[in-house]
């Protein structure tokens, strides 16, 4: 498969991208710095995502390159664990920039790279958090800007039906990243205290359900955001 994943510079994304160039796959990759992975099946582009017009530039050199995408991973997202009431109104833009407006857009560009796909059921992955079934205070804004991400996949894998898109999301618990590195250890305690799976989510842990979203075995699978670690 070719497959476009967003953010791989760190963390998810590139222990996604590492995971897919491992089983064989092409992998293309983005962020709005250099490249982490050296790889020869790897295409890394530096694009700043909430920049509509580096997305479009980026999905044309997919396009002259290899002609159509198999899958897309939208991964790249920032965070902010505040009380919105201390939350700058720029901050909360920010937020909603990366983690909606740039997954919309994104979506937007690669379904005319997924529709040549010759798989039989091209696949959109969104990643979200259970920050949002579960409301957790001082995630107002990061929660409500995934809550978008969730509505988004339920309604784009109606509309992209007739296209033969499919679109999924997986919903993370903590896991060790940027974007829990800065995170205080009782509060991501509290969190795994609330999963069915009382442990810290490892990179091993997501990958398998990816490929799966992503792969002709979930064929039959769209408009669903499967959470890990249990959602009690």
């Amino acid at each position: 498969m070719i497959i476009l994943i967003t953010g791989t510079r760190t963390g998810i994304g590139k222990a996604l991208a590492t995971h897919f160039l491992d089983g064989g796959h092409q992998v293309v990759g983005c962020s709005r710095r250099r490249p982490t992975i050296d790889h020869p099946n790897y295409r890394h582009h530096e694009v700043d995502l909430t920049d509509s017009k580096g997305i479009k530039s980026m999905c044309r050199a997919i396009r002259a390159e290899y002609g159509h995408l198999d899958a897309v991973v939208n991964n790249a997202g920032i965070s902010n664990m505040n009380h919105f009431m201390m939350t700058p109104e720029e901050v909360a833009r920010r937020i909603f920039d990366v983690n909606f407006f740039a997954v919309l857009n994104c979506c937007r560009e690669t379904v005319k790279l997924l529709q040549k796909s010759k798989e039989p059921a091209p696949a959109i992955l969104n990643v979200s958090t259970v920050a949002v079934p579960w409301a957790l205070e001082g995630q107002l804004i990061y929660s409500a800007s995934k809550s978008a991400v969730d509505q988004l996949t339920r309604v784009m894998s109606k509309e992209l039906a007739d296209f033969n898109v499919r679109v999924n999301g997986i919903g993370l618990p903590p896991v060790h990243t940027v974007l829990t590195r800065t995170v205080a250890k009782e509060k991501i305690d509290e969190v795994i205290a609330r999963q069915t799976i009382r442990r810290m989510c490892t990179m091993e842990d997501i990958v398998g359900p990816v490929e799966f979203l992503v792969s002709r075995q979930s064929g039959f699978v769209t408009g669903e955001t499967l959470f890990l670690g249990g959602v009690n």
